[in-house]
């Protein structure tokens, strides 16, 4: 396992634990410091791992494994394991296709069914991006409204009414797209005002419309974590962090503005059996 002070990479097992003991931790501190903690999802199949784990809670032993605080308050603790503050939290979604909430396609659904049915997490509030019962446009701008209203704005030198989120975990897709910022999509790229735009489904697979949150919002959030997987994306996190990464991947544009930006990236394990060419 590789350790940098924001890189992490190991066995699917051992980053799925670290990321959750750092999500868990975060979300406490986020608590203590501010009475709530805010966290945007990403999107995909690769969370959903990671969802589970969140959902369940983590072992007492893994932040101080991984160099992270353990959680203070005694509600922390619950059963032999170390939980999140649910009711404290608040959910948001980075991204969404814009299909029903049952579709087998849909974020939500995914989150659903890894994080929101397991009976520890009743009492999150959650907010999904109402993008099957509106035109994505108005979708859009309906939840910039709700992240607004939520989160309020805040008015800083680097930023106009900008609300900041506590936490927000991005995915990393072969092409360099993150959330559903894709290469050559300028009007979304170069986005400075909205927080939430409509995506042509021309640009998407499977090609449907999408809802995404913006730059100016990911950037201004207190922590940003990659959670991914792969040799190849590895190789992507190493080039963007050195900021070698081709100019087409979006990816690249993520640069927090007064927060950290953390990668968790599993890799098959030596022994796993390789696919053929």
């Amino acid at each position: 396992m590789k350790h940098d002070d924001d890189y992490f990479t190991g066995s699917e097992s051992d980053i799925t634990g670290h990321a959750a003991a750092f999500v868990v931790s975060e979300a406490w501190r986020a608590v203590a410091e501010r009475g709530r903690f805010t966290l945007a999802l990403s999107g995909g199949r690769t969370p959903a791992g990671l969802y589970r784990k969140l959902a369940s809670g983590i072992e007492p032993e893994l932040p101080d494994r991984h160099g992270i605080p353990t959680p203070e308050p005694a509600e922390a603790f619950q059963g032999g394991l170390i939980v999140m503050p649910w009711t404290q939290t608040f959910l948001f979604w980075g991204d969404e296709r814009c299909v029903s909430g049952d579709h087998p396609d849909s974020n939500y659904r995914m989150a659903r069914e890894a994080l929101l049915d397991a009976p520890a997490t009743e009492g999150v509030k959650a907010f999904r991006m109402p993008c099957d019962d509106l035109p994505p446009h108005e979708a859009a701008k309906k939840y910039e409204h709700t992240i607004r209203t939520i989160l309020g704005d805040t008015q800083t030198p680097e930023s106009d009414n900008i609300p900041v989120f506590d936490f927000i975990l991005l995915g990393l897709g072969e092409d360099g797209h993150t959330a559903s910022l894709f290469p050559g999509d300028r009007g979304a790229l170069e986005e400075t005002r909205c927080l939430v735009v409509a995506v042509s489904p021309a640009l998407a697979t499977p090609p449907v419309s999408r809802l995404t949150m913006t730059l100016p919002l990911i950037n201004r959030a207190k922590t940003i974590c990659f959670f991914t997987s792969g040799t190849k994306r590895a190789a992507m996190a190493e080039a963007i962090r050195r900021k070698t990464a081709h100019v087409s991947w979006p990816a690249r544009l993520v640069r927090p503005v007064n927060g950290r930006m953390v990668w968790f990236i599993s890799l098959p394990s030596p022994d796993s059996p390789r696919r053929s060419p």
